[in-house]
């Protein structure tokens, strides 16, 4: 200001003045300008700031929310990965007992496979004895021991309850054995007598 003063005091002529008039009323203007392009652009960074503030309380309620959400998919991920856990011992404990019963079932097949041979085995010999010729019969099995007539008698009329072929445990073929058999061994006895 001091410096304005000065030149005014300097000035010679009207003309001068009128000049220094001009460029005052011309940096007025300009000031007048720049001051009012410094408040819109203070308005203007005001009201950014302002947009960048709810911005960022967006960004924010943003983020909260994202980490809410985040926290329940990792719950969620927890719980499923349990849940997984309890499900795979459940299935390793049911693959042991199935594993345990398959091991118990081949062995009853195995079992049962060998009960099957022994009944054949056993079955083909009982028709082996039934196909045995009359020569080839033992004699003696069914009265062994018996020495008197009456003996045999008594011993013979036992053996056909037994094995008569009407009865439960009767067989013909058994039964023909004993007839023969009681026949040779009465007729050996009567040829004693």
């Amino acid at each position: 200001m001091d410096n304005f003063i000065s030149i005014l005091r300097d000035s010679n002529s009207p003309a001068e003045l009128e000049e220094l008039k001009v460029q005052l009323f011309r940096e007025n203007v300009r000031i007048k300008t720049d001051k009012a392009d410094l408040e819109e652009l203070k308005e203007s960074i005001a009201k950014e700031k302002k947009e960048l503030e709810d911005l960022r309380f967006e960004l924010e309620q943003s983020r909260k929310q994202f980490d809410k959400e985040v926290e329940e998919i990792n719950q969620t991920i927890e719980s499923s990965r349990k849940k997984l856990e309890n499900d795979l011992t459940f299935l390793n404990k049911k693959q042991t007992v199935l594993e345990s019963g398959f091991k118990q079932l081949d062995s009853d097949r195995q079992r049962l496979n060998r009960e099957k041979e022994e009944f054949r085995i056993y079955k083909d010999r009982g028709e082996q004895l039934r196909k045995v010729p009359t020569l080839e019969y033992r004699q003696g099995i069914f009265f062994k021991g018996i020495t008197s007539e009456k003996g045999l008698k008594k011993r013979y009329k036992d053996l056909i309850k037994v094995f008569h072929p009407d009865n439960v445990t009767g067989d013909t073929y058994t039964l023909q054995n004993i007839n023969r058999e009681y026949e040779t061994l009465l007729h050996d006895l009567q040829m004693k007598a």
